[in-house]
């Protein structure tokens, strides 16, 4: 009997020890793992072997929350919990990195947060594999790492050096398990991630740019063409949960007033970069827009069509934004030949696209017998400038060199911006030059030591204001 006694009190204290130690664990007692939704959910490494990518997006999120744990039980738990916790903020999907893994496919994410405990400025091995493995070019990464001796600007370099080609947040969030719930909530919701993107509903009339009443005081967002018009030689039906836009997406523009008081230079197109797999807007758009704006600059950030839509078709959409901003030059208090394009990285490219084939009064029968022309057809989409922010005239990743081509397209002066940790720095010489010889007017500047994605960072504006001013004042 006392035997029978004995272990039912030693199973006792067994169970209490260890209902103390997974309380102990948790970082954030209050935090309760996130609901299954559309828009989130935690993803499993796939299964797959080499050569079969196992696609990991499921929830429609373009937010990846990767997380590395420690050896270390307690470290690992407040990295974990700092994860879901920041899923619960602004959703997105996570993912556990591993030292051996399947290939995952991470091309639909234009967000990753990315966990980590780190000593002094130093990387685990797995998430050093993991950002060598996978190519996050053109992403915004967004480091948030627990551990003594770190500092922001040295883990975001060190980041970059084996991620060139991605966009890095400038807000790096250093946490330890001393802090609280709602810093960490407010650093998430200070990224701007979880916001909605603004378009015009569709049931609203007068919701397009040919048929809306422009408000050049105030900020507009207008679709570029009347539902069911668009000039198209894709079929796209059904989202197999490669593409961030689904088949009901349609084009649009957002427009960004110049301040009351502020004399007024010329209009802007901005064209956010992202591969041609999603769009920049806030770093590469917005932040622009904001910029240009105050400084005289009527802007308009042009959502343009992603995969598995062609460079061709959305380079229509840019031209469909210059014809409805040149039609209505007189609102917006500008000469109508004061108009410039420009672009990051893939938007870039897509400006050239459309400088070198759909400028002048090239509309979308060109590319679909079945467009039904308009007024604002009539109207030529001819352009002063077009700014090449980190990007070239050419396709994506490859920029061209060849001089008759560029010298055929009539293009116009041309601002190249770019940094000398760009992977693409080369390249960016080279088409350079080949548009010098072609004879078009070539402006460079160079940032030293800037990497790819740099956005609005830089101190680049400024000198783009004053070159893009001067054309305007000469044209």
């Amino acid at each position: 009997m006392k035997r029978v006694l004995f272990i039912l009190l030693a199973l006792t204290l067994i169970c209490g020890l260890a209902a103390c130690s997974a309380e102990n664990l948790n970082l954030f007692s209050s935090l309760e793992p996130p609901a299954t939704s559309e828009n989130s959910r935690t993803l499993e490494p796939g299964n797959s072997g080499p050569g079969n990518e196992t696609s990991t997006k499921g929830s429609g999120s373009n937010i990846l929350i990767a997380y590395c744990t420690a050896e270390d039980e307690n470290v690992s738990g407040i990295v974990k919990e700092t994860a879901v916790l920041l899923q619960k903020t602004v959703g997105g999907d996570l993912f556990e990195i591993k030292e051996k893994e399947a290939s995952e496919n991470f091309s639909p994410y234009e967000f990753v947060l990315l966990g980590f405990a780190g000593e002094r400025n130093t990387l685990p091995e797995p998430v050093r594999s993991f950002l060598e493995k996978y190519d996050f070019g053109a992403k915004t990464i967004f480091p948030f790492v627990t551990g003594s001796g770190n500092d922001s600007s040295v883990l975001l370099s060190t980041i970059s050096k084996l991620q060139p080609g991605a966009l890095l947040g400038d807000n790096t969030l250093i946490f330890s398990e001393d802090t609280e719930e709602q810093e960490i909530t407010q650093w998430a919701q200070g990224l701007g991630l979880s916001d909605g993107t603004f378009v015009p509903e569709s049931s609203e009339s007068g919701n397009t740019v040919a048929t809306a009443a422009v408000t050049p005081d105030t900020q507009q967002v207008l679709y570029l063409w009347e539902e069911g018009n668009a000039p198209a030689t894709t079929e796209y039906t059904v989202n197999n949960g490669e593409y961030s836009d689904d088949p009901d997406f349609r084009p649009y523009l957002t427009s960004f007033p110049v301040p009351k008081g502020t004399a007024v230079k010329g209009a802007v197109l901005i064209c956010p970069g992202g591969a041609f797999q999603f769009r920049s807007d806030q770093p590469e758009g917005v932040e622009v827009a904001e910029a240009l704006r105050e400084l005289g600059h009527q802007s308009f950030v042009v959502d343009y069509r992603l995969r598995p839509y062609t460079q061709q078709e959305g380079a229509l959409d840019l031209a469909r934004a210059v014809r409805f901003v040149r039609s209505h030059a007189e609102e917006y208090g500008i000469d109508k030949k004061d108009i410039a394009v420009m672009g990051f990285s893939a938007g870039g490219i897509l400006s050239g696209e459309m400088l070198l084939n759909f400028d002048g009064q090239v509309n979308g029968t060109a590319m679909d017998a079945d467009y039904v022309p308009d007024e604002l057809d009539q109207v030529p989409a001819d352009t002063a400038a077009c700014g090449m922010i980190y990007s070239f005239y050419g396709r994506l990743s490859v920029g061209t060199t060849d001089v008759e081509l560029l010298h055929s397209g009539n293009l116009p002066p041309t601002f190249y911006c770019y940094g000398t940790r760009d992977p693409f720095y080369d390249q960016f010489l080279a088409n350079a030059n080949a548009a010098e010889e072609a004879g078009v007017p070539v402006e460079r500047l160079q940032l030293d030591g800037m990497p790819h994605g740099f956005g609005a960072e830089g101190g680049w504006i400024p000198t783009y204001d004053r070159w893009l001013a001067e054309i305007f004042k000469i044209n």
